[in-house]
């Protein structure tokens, strides 16, 4: 079974190698104008939706509403002054990938443990009808739009707020991960972007410019839990593209996660990927989990190793400080070492050993 969903990746792969061979633009109200040229030929002709289609929205969540969402409009400075957003807080994005949504367990979990955490604004951006595709191509291209509509609320937070840009957090999963990139390249100064095992297939190996980079924020930090090829499964990349990246269990095949699953086979061809969270895409969405675990400041201290590669950490090469640690997850930030680290976790709740 296992060849036979290779064979299907085959197909997939080949499906997202294949496009337009010609140059277009689009330009929107308020975002501007998005061309496929290089270096944005890396989703293959494929141009963004508009903002109209992809309805972006922006769901405020603070200590007062943990559980009630209030909208934000990036266009509307009375949806802001009217709400609990407190610019004297932390600002924290939650930004979800491919066929998910801003209603998806994971994203509530989070935003509970971040209130819970901290007296915070949580924004979790909800962009499925954007992601909701099954051409994946288009969805990656649609991240652009999202990212740009973003920056605007951003900016929008700022000028009515007073909001300084060093006091938010952008955190992505997937292709949300790459949409943070595009939002914190149009807004400088951006404090911290967290990738959580950005996506990689139309990623990976292409110009800076069209992924998450370490230019995007002051501080980047990206979680790789499924970096293994198409080929073999994998939905994330293994290239750094933080100042801090982290391989957890040397960032592929998570423990406890299997990828032989014969009645996924249909979502492995249409790349439906919340449908496999508990076989095929379980590495891809657990580098969620570990985030979320790391966030309670009683919880998990997923210290992390300076470490090259792979196969010195397989090795138990890396199980030394040297020139310092770092600890994957929320307080990564708090540690002042850059580079790669690899730690190993379990396969279950809370994930620290």
């Amino acid at each position: 079974m296992l060849t036979i969903l290779r064979i299907l990746a085959v197909f997939v792969l080949f499906a997202t190698t294949t496009g337009f061979l010609f140059t277009r633009q689009v330009c929107y109200q308020h975002i501007g104008c998005f061309s496929n040229a290089s270096p944005f030929n890396n989703a293959k002709g494929y141009l963004p939706e508009t903002a109209e289609h992809i309805q972006s929205n922006f769901r405020l969540f603070t200590r007062q509403n943990p559980t009630h969402a209030q909208s934000l409009d990036p266009y509307d400075s009375s949806t802001v002054t009217g709400s609990h957003f407190n610019a004297g807080k932390n600002t924290k994005l939650i930004i979800h990938g491919f066929q998910d949504s801003g209603d998806a367990p994971w994203m509530h979990d989070m935003t509970r443990a971040l209130l819970d955490a901290e007296s915070v604004n949580v924004i979790v951006v909800d962009w499925s009808k954007g992601a909701d595709n099954v051409n994946y191509i288009q969805a990656a291209a649609n991240t652009r739009v999202v990212g740009a509509t973003i920056a605007k609320l951003l900016q929008k937070l700022h000028s009515t707020t007073g909001l300084p840009y060093n006091k938010i957090h952008i955190i992505g999963h997937s292709l949300g991960s790459h949409i943070a990139g595009y939002a914190g390249r149009r807004v400088h100064g951006v404090g911290r972007i967290t990738g959580l095992d950005p996506a990689g297939p139309l990623f990976e190996n292409f110009d800076a410019q069209v992924r998450l980079d370490p230019t995007d924020a002051l501080f980047v930090d990206v979680i790789h839990s499924d970096s293994d090829s198409l080929l073999e499964l994998g939905f994330g990349l293994e290239k750094a593209l933080g100042h801090a990246d982290f391989y957890p269990n040397g960032g592929e095949k998570q423990p406890g996660c299997s990828k032989e699953a014969a009645h996924h086979v249909f979502n492995l061809i249409t790349l439906q990927i919340e449908e496999f969270t508990g076989t095929i895409a379980c590495s891809h969405m657990r580098a969620i989990d570990l985030f979320t675990a790391s966030i309670p400041t009683s919880g998990c201290s997923f210290t992390a190793y300076p470490c090259s590669n792979k196969a010195d950490f397989n090795a138990q090469r890396c199980h030394s400080c040297g020139n310092g640690c770092s600890e994957m997850g929320y307080h990564a930030n708090e540690h002042t070492a850059h580079g790669k680290f690899y730690l190993s976790t379990t396969g279950h709740q809370p994930f620290c050993q």
